[in-house]
Order: structure tokens, then C-alpha cells, then sequence
């Protein structure tokens, strides 16, 4: 697939973001389980859980072992360097990235990737994980990956390697979405008639920074139907499934705007299926086996679509 970028500068834009969203969306949900496990009041079923399921490869039985140990969970997804979706690891995989697009990226962002990779890879890090300053540390990258968000923003310049970078960005952070609601409807049968209490949704809505908004949407809905209207419908909600595809949107019209081949042709429609087939869901008569199925199918269909994109314009065998 031909564009005015190389295919590995363009491979390099799509996958640092993509690689600095993972590692976003699961610090937000690290700082989210490790500040409610300070609660002893909370009846809480599932532990790391829902962490260590999507963002890890542990097996089920060791995953069952550790869901509890803040301690171990806290070194393994940070600095654990045998972990290879530990946040190291990944700012690791970025700066990579980075560092083969630099003529794309501006010095504001390559700084600021510079600056956490030298963070994340201080000698001093594991040992103060053990420590009173575990706190701090989550703090500071969750503020740090803020930053990075912002810089992004205010200082790219939006040509095709913003178009890649977005798309690798939202495909991600679709994904984190689908997969961490699943984690909590699929204990509950997806079950939306159900009568789980905020304190259940709270900390899916925390780990997707969504909690606010829903404290602040007035609605007599059940917790259950509110929480799938908020992050799979709701065009407001920065984190929401539609939202994300939405962007996705945007970002492939600029890469096929002058682009008459077929392939490009081909791919467009696909995305524009999938997304078709959730804007055109109703969410207010949704069933508990259609919410499961809408999972589901846009999950695949967004996995399949990410491979056929990198296929299309990397060059991926």
C-alpha cells in the first residue's frame, strides 16, 4: 500500500502509540485495584483479576494464587522484565518506535518517552515497589502517561503519522474497553436486568476514567444497563467503544481520501461494517445474549480488521 511515508516509519507511528495506550490503560487499572485494596470494607470477589487475564499470559491456576498479592502484582506488571507487557517492557517496545519515526515525532514527545524510559528503568525501582513509596510511583506514571497524552495533542503535527498513531491508539484502546467490561459482565451472566451496586461498577468505570461521568449522569436506569449505555454508547465518554471507532473513522478517511485502489476500497468497507453493526445496536432493548454477542463479534471483527490494516499498509506477511 503506497502512501507518502515509508511503511516502516508508518509501522513505527502506529505501534508506539498503540504500545503507550496499553501501557495507559493498564497503569489507570493497577492504580485503581491497588488504591480499593487499601479498603477492608469492600467485599471484593475478583481481586487483580481482570488485570492479570487481559494484560498478562499467566496461566489460570497462577493467576487464581496471585489475584490477591498486591505485592507480587505490582513488580510483575511494572518492572517485571520476564513479563513482556510489564510497563518496562512496553515503554521499552515504544521508545523503539520512537526512536525509528523521530523524524516524525517532535522533540516535546521523544523527550518525554526518553525521560520514562529512564524512570522505568532505574536499578531503584523494585525494591521501592516494596515500600511505602509504591503510592507515589503509580501516581507519577498514570500523571506521566497523562502528559504524554497532552504533549501528544498539543504538539503533533496532523499529517499521516497522526493518522497512524491514532489508529494504533484507538484500536488499543477499543479493545481495553471491550475486554475489561467483559470481565465484569461475564461473572454476572452479562445479565443487565441485574442488581449490582455501584460499588460492583466501580472499579470497571475507574480503570476506563469514566467513573466522574457516570456519578454525573442523572438517570433512573439499573447500574447494569447505565454502565453499558456509558461505555459501549455514549459518544461523550472518551473511552467508549463507539467513541474510539469514531476516531478510527476520521483517520482512515484521511489515509483513503485520494486512494482509488481496490484493497483500500475493500479494507474501508470492512471498518465501516463494524461499525455499522454497533451504531446500529439498540442499546435500549438490548438482550443479555445480544450485549454478550456485540462483545464479541466487535471484538473479533476490530482484532481482524488490525491485522488487515497492518497487512495493507506494513507490508506484514
Amino acid at each position: 500500500m503506497k502512501t507518502n511515508m515509508l511503511s516502516r516509519v508508518a509501522d513505527g507511528m502506529f505501534w508506539l502509540d498503540r504500545y503507550m495506550e496499553r501501557t495507559h490503560g493498564m497503569l489507570l487499572t493497577l492504580n485503581t485495584f491497588y488504591i480499593l485494596s487499601f479498603d477492608k470494607e469492600m467485599n471484593d470477589s475478583l481481586g487483580y483479576k481482570p488485570l492479570l487475564e487481559y494484560y498478562t499470559d499467566l496461566s489460570p491456576e497462577k493467576i487464581n494464587a496471585i489475584q490477591y498479592d498486591t505485592n507480587f502484582v505490582l513488580k510483575y506488571i511494572v518492572c517485571d522484565n520476564q513479563n513482556h507487557n510489564s510497563v518496562k517492557n512496553l515503554i521499552i517496545k515504544a521508545r523503539e518506535n520512537a526512536r525509528g519515526s523521530q523524524d516524525k515525532i517532535t522533540k516535546e514527545l521523544w523527550e518525554h518517552i526518553n525521560s520514562l524510559y529512564h524512570f522505568v528503568n532505574s536499578p531503584d525501582l523494585p525494591k521501592a515497589l516494596e515500600s511505602s513509596k509504591a503510592l507515589k510511583i503509580v501516581t507519577k506514571l498514570n500523571k506521566d502517561f497523562l502528559l504524554y497524552n497532552g504533549i501528544l495533542q498539543v504538539t503533533m503535527p496532523r499529517g499521516l503519522g497522526w493518522c497512524f498513531s491514532g489508529i494504533g491508539k484507538h484500536i488499543e484502546r477499543c479493545l481495553q474497553t471491550i475486554t475489561m467490561t467483559q470481565a465484569y459482565f461475564a461473572p454476572i451472566s452479562y445479565n443487565l436486568e441485574g442488581t449490582e451496586d455501584l460499588l460492583y461498577w466501580r472499579r470497571l468505570l475507574l480503570s476506563l476514567s469514566g467513573y466522574e461521568m457516570y456519578l454525573k449522569s442523572y438517570s433512573n436506569i439499573p447500574h447494569n444497563r447505565k454502565v453499558v449505555q456509558q461505555v459501549i454508547f455514549n459518544r461523550d465518554f472518551a473511552h467508549s467503544v463507539i467513541y474510539t471507532l469514531d476516531l478510527i473513522s476520521i483517520s482512515l478517511n484521511y489515509l483513503f481520501k485520494d486512494n482509488d485502489l481496490s484493497e483500500a476500497r475493500t479494507l474501508n468497507n470492512q471498518f465501516g461494517r463494524l461499525k455499522s453493526y454497533l451504531e446500529y445496536t439498540d442499546y435500549h432493548n438490548l438482550s443479555n445474549h445480544q450485549l454478550e454477542e456485540v462483545l464479541n463479534h466487535t471484538k473479533a471483527q476490530l482484532n481482524q480488521f488490525s491485522i488487515d490494516f497492518s497487512k495493507l499498509f506494513f507490508s506484514y506477511t
